[in-house]
């Protein structure tokens, strides 16, 4: 479905034009957060705070695992969401549904929606089938909603304790308790059920501004008007209601806040973070909040149109990881947590980069939560989710990439020396068989989870010994780098040279303990040989060896035929993270101008309505931002490789209040190859800076026309082989 901008002023079948809201405004109001929603993204259109740890959204009869299905009648708002993710869906706890009359199971709440605005900082819409209309507001582990029912004796809220998004006992066990005294009800215990399948603790703490006519709990199959508590020690449907009154006041407001440690911790963050009902107020500061975050970047001369997707793309990579610090089950509250990597396979490589330039300061809270989480779980998996480890396997130990990233990056605030035990300890555990046979064997035993295959997962694995072992060498540990540094030319003993496909020959693929290749082909592998690839797609994801991967692939000019088939015959898939590097390997063999032409295609799959893939917890969204900013990085290096800007300016809020700009003569349009290129004045002859380069401010200049050029190309520009390869532009 094509829509026209809002906060970009969109207003497509009356839906998401937030009220009072107008064109140019402040950052915050030109996002859409329906990109991502209405199309693929599995994206929420609820608000929230930057990496706060609420997200409360509506949820619809027909979930995805974003909870919500654009179309779908709508049962509640639950306060928990994962943002932009596949598989089993996570969270959506502690539904609240409006309602009028009794009725407690989810579809006797479905009803559709109108007169919706959706933004950044506040939710609004009307249920129709019961004529009442909703806000919610978000705060860090709370939400205040405001409920406006018809006039009715008996309007009701409905607290659903056991669900979960997809499942409608997820509550093993726990109880509800109400004080009809106070307006107040809380609850919570053990839930299970999400993608990681570990067991978590979960409560809640509720009060309403209005005294209510009436209240009751239901368990199992039977309800109980005038119950003030219920308590379930088995899997098994539990919950409550409030009744009111609204035929003298039909204005109702609720504020709830949840909290992974107790009823009690959650009633305290909700008495710090929303003390009064000003909901005004509250939006007002959830508004100030994006802007601060927003204006990190900040864009000039797009159009409206491109600004507002923009902006919506920038808005959910400041979403997850959450900063859950003060409310991790079992630890102190000054114990850093950061919580909600679904997965780091997702985010290394777009999403941490660009928090490296714009956020520093959560890339080493992450750290500081990795170094935290080995000293008390034992262990720093791929996956943390509802504050449990989850080792996922999808291809390595990802957390040694974004060590890697921020060490090379000298990113402030971590202790290296702690950061090196992650490292350690991981280098320590990958499976015995990579460690002994020096690749992970095709159904070999292992304590990831079966999304570890050999051919992803050896050359992850390799790629995490390169990164630690830049660490070990940068903190004086030559020996444990030397022993890194040759374990990260373990990629090698998955690659077959004998393998061919369209004239080429040598991929990655699957290896069997006795050493001999699985029987493969090129275009196949997908989830036998590696977690969501091909050898096509998996053969490119070798970032700390690219010198040794275009030899073996047969040099220079073989490597940019090879590379050009496979982007022209659609064998590299843009809509997973990958193949998120792939583009930029033609940087590497002095081609620049192919990966402005690819970067534009790549960009073009980004429509009005959402990202090509699911956006991962921001992962589309900060490939979306680097691929408009002209630059892209190489994460777990200093690295960024230039393919030119879509707009005439950026400027990058960096560390110490400099400002980063990139600026582009003739930008946009048809003009997506660069002609030239300076750096604070100096002319650029190779397309590639580094992060110093950026944190320490100054201008990034180019000039952009509609051919390629020989800039970047080291004197081996062809003008007649650029025109036949970039479709005669």
């Amino acid at each position: 479905m094509k829509r026209s901008g809002v906060y970009g002023c969109l207003a497509a079948a009356g839906v998401f034009l937030a009220a009072g809201v107008s064109c140019g405004q402040g950052f915050a109001r030109r996002v859409d957060p329906m990109v991502g929603v209405v199309g693929h993204g599995a994206c929420m259109p609820g608000p929230c705070l930057p990496h706060a740890s609420v997200y409360p959204s509506p949820d619809t009869l027909k979930p995805k695992t974003s909870g919500f299905v654009y179309g779908d009648d709508v049962v509640g708002f639950s306060q928990l969401h994962t943002q932009g993710t596949g598989g089993t869906p996570t969270y959506g706890n502690f539904l609240v549904s409006p309602r009028l009359g009794p009725g407690v199971k989810e579809a006797d709440h479905a009803s559709p929606l109108a007169d919706v605005a959706a933004a950044c900082f506040a939710y609004r819409a009307r249920l129709t089938r019961w004529d009442t209309r909703c806000t919610v507001v978000p705060a860090a582990h709370s939400a205040l909603y405001r409920f406006e029912f018809p006039a009715h004796e008996d309007a009701r809220l409905v607290f659903n304790v056991a669900r979960k998004i997809g499942k409608a006992t997820a509550l093993t066990e726990g109880e509800v308790r109400i004080d009809p005294a106070t307006g107040t009800i809380t609850g919570g215990g053990t839930f299970d059920g999400n993608w990681n399948p570990a067991p978590y603790r979960l409560f809640f703490c509720a009060k309403v501004d209005v005294a209510p006519s009436g209240a009751g709990t239901w368990r199992g199959e039977e309800t109980a008007d005038g119950t003030a508590a219920a308590r379930t020690e088995k899997r098994e449907p539990l919950g409550a209601w409030l009744r009111f009154d609204t035929r003298q006041r039909r204005t109702v407001h609720l504020k709830i806040a949840v909290s992974f440690t107790s009823a009690e911790r959650a009633a305290e963050w909700l008495e710090k973070e929303i003390p009064a009902w000003d909901l005004d107020g509250l939006q007002a500061a959830a508004e100030r909040a994006w802007d601060e975050k927003l204006s990190a970047v900040e864009v000039s001369g797009m159009s409206a149109h491109d600004e507002r997707l923009f902006y919506s793309h920038l808005f959910p990579t400041m979403v997850q990881p959450r900063d859950r610090t003060g409310d991790a089950d079992g630890w102190p509250t000054d114990a850093p947590c950061w919580d909600d990597h679904y997965t780091k396979w997702d985010t290394w490589k777009t999403l941490f980069p660009l928090m490296a330039i714009i956020q520093p300061e959560m890339v080493a809270g992450n750290v500081r939560s990795f170094v935290e989480r080995l000293h008390r779980n034992g262990q720093v998996a791929a996956a943390d989710i509802q504050g449990k480890e989850y080792r996922v396997g999808q291809g390595g130990d990802e957390a040694d990439n974004i060590i890697g990233d921020a060490y090379a990056k000298r990113i402030p605030g971590i202790d290296w020396a702690a950061a090196w035990e992650v490292l350690a300890a991981n280098a320590a555990r990958r499976t015995e068989d990579y460690r002994t046979l020096g690749w992970v064997a095709h159904k070999g035993k292992h304590d990831y989870c079966w999304r570890m295959k050999s051919g992803s997962g050896t050359i992850g694995f390799a790629y995490n010994d390169w990164c630690a072992a830049q660490v070990a060498a940068g903190l004086g540990k030559n020996a444990e780098a030397q022993a890194l540094l040759a374990r990260s030319r373990n990629w090698r003993n998955v690659w077959d040279a004998s393998l061919e496909d369209g004239g080429f020959s040598g991929f990655i693929r699957a290896r069997n303990a006795d050493g001999t290749f699985q029987d493969t082909p090129a275009r196949k592998g997908y989830n036998t040989d590696f977690y969501e690839g091909t050898c096509w797609i998996y053969s490119y994801v070798i970032p700390h060896d690219v010198p040794g991967m275009i030899e073996l692939m047969g040099g220079k000019q073989r490597f940019t035929e090879r590379l050009q088939f496979a982007l022209r015959n659609d064998l590299i898939e843009f809509g997973n993270e990958p193949s998120f590097m792939t583009i930029w390997l033609f940087n590497h063999v002095q081609r620049p101008y192919l990966a402005s032409y690819w970067a534009d295609k790549l960009r073009a799959l980004f429509p009005e309505e959402g990202p090509p893939g699911d956006d991962d917890s921001g992962a589309m969204g900060s490939l979306y931002v680097f691929l408009n900013a002209g630059f892209f990085p190489f994460a777990g290096q200093d690295t960024y490789y230039l393919h030119g800007p879509r707009a005439p300016r950026f400027a990058f809020r960096v560390l110490d209040g400099k400002i980063f700009t990139v600026t582009a003569a003739n930008a946009g349009g048809r003009n997506i190859y660069v002609q030239s290129a300076t750096l604070n004045g100096q002319p650029l002859d190779e397309a590639v800076i580094r992060h110093r380069d950026i944190v320490a401010g100054g201008t990034l200049a180019f000039v952009m026309g509609d051919k390629p050029s020989a800039w970047g190309c080291g004197g081996e520009f062809d003008p007649a082989r650029a025109r036949q390869e970039t479709g005669g532009n």
